[in-house]
């Protein structure tokens, strides 16, 4: 700490300590009027308010200073434990104060012998004033530091939920983005074209399905049920496979317990990445395999393909897997994720997320 700083919290702690003696005084002031029925003459005042003015400061300085280290090392004990260490310290802090002060008398140049006379007349009093002080304050203080927690648990909880809008946000822009390129939208549009002339019903059931992936680009929600997204995965595959033809196979699972809220084009990015890295490069084209079960606690999503595989840590940030994977833990926190399965001839990434 430098020294500024200590020079810093000891002007503090000696403000608070002159505070609370000159509350202390006038409170004491007014307990005289009220039992006496009359003010305290002048001499005495001038006589006994200095003297209580420093040995409010040899008590008050100690306890402002000692009260917040023992408060700290014990206050995740037990109760009995916390509060007896903390009237200890009061008391400590009353017995020395008191006897710091007892020494006035010598330093004005009054006999040794009354320091021990002061010392006496003014033990009995300070000892409850001060604990009795100290409780109040360490009740205000504990409330106080709750009231901080408490405000300290929204702040992060409100920096956690704009980070998750924020995340969402810039997945909704990428996945815009990547779904609407030229050559998606206008393979698309060519098939349906296609379609129009030979096979009427089919086209409008493409058109259908490209009208609910661009609903889902730019709709603000930022979860979905599992069924839903799942029709999104099929729509997409029913799209790719007007091209693709034969070389695309897939087939689509969902347990009845496997009821859970997914971002929006979760599976159907991990579905994408499968046909655009295994179909687009290969002759014999690509099998994805779409299945979601529920196990204790978890809903696991799985979308496998028979490619070779990849290795999930050359996957980009803030692309693709990279933006599923903060998607999820932005929204669902550790309990979600994504997990990479590799084994010959297939390659499997598994969605975690709580059951709804």
């Amino acid at each position: 700490m430098t020294t500024a700083a200590v020079r810093g919290r000891w002007a503090r702690d000696l403000w608070m300590a002159a505070s609370f003696t000159v509350v202390g005084l006038t409170v004491m002031s007014g307990l005289w009027i009220w039992y006496a029925g009359w003010p305290p003459p002048p001499p005495f005042l001038l006589r006994h308010l200095p003297f209580g003015f420093v040995l409010g400061l040899a008590i008050g300085i100690p306890a402002f200073r000692l009260m917040p280290l023992v408060a700290a090392r014990v206050w995740h004990r037990h109760a009995v434990i916390r509060w007896s260490a903390m009237l200890v310290t009061m008391f400590a802090c009353a017995v020395a104060g008191t006897a710091i002060a007892a020494t006035v008398p010598i330093i004005v140049g009054m006999p040794p012998e009354m320091a021990v006379v002061v010392f006496r007349q003014n033990i009995r009093g300070t000892i409850p004033t001060t604990i009795i002080a100290g409780v109040i304050l360490t009740i205000i203080g504990s409330a106080q530091a709750r009231l901080e927690a408490t405000e300290l648990a929204l702040r992060t909880q409100q920096l956690e939920r704009e980070r998750a809008e924020k995340v969402a946000a810039e997945a909704r822009l990428a996945s815009l983005a990547s779904r609407v390129q030229p050559h998606f939208l206008f393979n698309t549009l060519n098939a349906i074209s296609a379609l129009i002339r030979d096979n009427p019903a089919r086209a409008e059931r493409t058109v259908e399905r490209l009208s609910s992936l661009l609903r889902a680009c730019l709709d603000a929600r930022d979860l979905i049920t599992l069924d839903q997204e799942l029709k999104l995965a099929t729509d997409y595959l029913e799209i790719q496979r007007i091209r693709l033809e034969d070389r695309l196979r897939f087939d689509v699972s969902m347990a009845p317990d496997a009821v859970a809220l997914v971002p929006p084009l979760s599976v159907q990015t991990l579905v994408e990445n499968a046909v655009t890295h295994v179909a687009g490069r290969r002759p014999a084209g690509v099998t994805v395999h779409i299945s979601a079960a529920r196990s204790g606690d978890v809903v696991y999503i799985d979308v496998a393909d028979d490619g070779p595989g990849f290795d999930a840590a050359a996957a980009k940030a803030g692309h693709g897997l990279d933006t599923v994977q903060s998607r999820l833990r932005a929204i669902h926190g550790e309990r979600a994720g994504l997990d990479f399965i590799r084994e010959p001839g297939r390659m499997t990434v598994r969605v975690r997320v709580p059951p709804a």
